[in-house]
């Protein structure tokens, strides 16, 4: 009995270790959504909505951008079908995100449907940037990532509706929040990660992107150029990896083969005196005869 209560006590200790770990991991992420979802907060109070649907919304959608998008299309009286269309392409980037987390998702067991739905653009930077503590369990840490960043995202929303019906307030520029905080979690990123390119194949297939395509579909445009970018080079680095494989394969043959020349040239002076003793043996035999 002692026994099972020390050992839940440390499980308990190490569980809490292990959301105080998230919870300073998902900091940088705090600081921009609860400004981020006031923002949106704002904008839905301005558009003359309950803070019930911000709530909801952010519960089950979940989503920064399509969420703002939202707010546009409601103004606008759009239906179903456009909102449909609308949010499949604005978030049709996650395809690629949840294709780099085969992985790391891969026996999370009964929280991946969450980690799945829960999947931001920045909830994304810290589960593919951020080291699991030690001896600690990686599906449970994931967790904690995420629906910390659902939680800031919910109650920065809630929040943005409260005070807005309270406040008289100019919601202008207040769309580059989430872009001001991508930018954050990026540079972040590229400082903590020892690989270059990919920030180089990004900024590369951005720049291509904007010369070549509208403003509207550049976003897609260049996550597939740089999709390509990447899955271009991984394949050049195989082929360069698999020709030392395959010259050594080649000179082990060359070596195998001038063995075996040697081999038969060695037997064959061998067997020359054998022959030239046994002919004269012969040559006898057939002269008594």
């Amino acid at each position: 009995m002692v026994r099972d209560r020390k050992d839940k006590w440390e499980a308990g200790e190490r569980d809490k270790d292990l959301f105080v770990s998230a919870f300073k991991t998902t900091v940088p992420v705090l600081l921009g959504y609860i400004p981020l979802g006031m923002a949106f907060g704002f904008l839905l109070d301005g558009a003359g909505y309950h803070w019930i649907y911000a709530f909801l919304m952010s519960l089950f959608v979940y989503a920064g951008s399509g969420q703002f998008l939202a707010v546009a299309l409601l103004a606008a009286g759009a239906g179903l079908t456009e909102f449909a269309i609308a949010t499949l392409l604005l978030n049709l980037r996650h395809a690629f995100y949840g294709l780099s987390l085969l992985e790391k998702f891969s026996g999370v067991g009964k929280v991946k449907p969450y980690l799945i739905f829960a999947l931001t653009d920045e909830t994304y930077a810290l589960l593919t940037t951020t080291d699991i503590p030690q001896g600690s369990s990686r599906s449970r840490f994931y967790f904690y990532v995420a629906a910390l960043d659902h939680l800031y995202w919910i109650s920065g929303s809630v929040l943005g509706v409260v005070l807005g019906s309270m406040l008289e307030l100019n919601l202008e520029g207040m769309g580059f929040v989430l872009t001001a905080l991508f930018v954050v979690l990026t540079i972040e990123q590229y400082f903590n990660s020892g690989a270059r390119f990919p920030f180089m194949a990004a900024v590369a297939a951005g720049a291509l992107s904007i010369i070549f395509f509208s403003p509207d579909n550049m976003l897609l445009a260049s996550i597939i150029l740089g999709t390509l970018i990447l899955m271009g080079r991984e394949k050049t680095r195989q082929e360069i990896q698999e020709m030392p494989k395959e010259q050594g394969m080649q000179s082990t043959q060359k070596i195998e083969k001038t063995q075996r020349t040697q081999r038969n040239s060695q037997a064959k002076k061998e067997l020359r005196p054998i022959n030239a003793s046994v002919q004269p043996a012969e040559k006898k035999a057939r002269e008594e005869n």
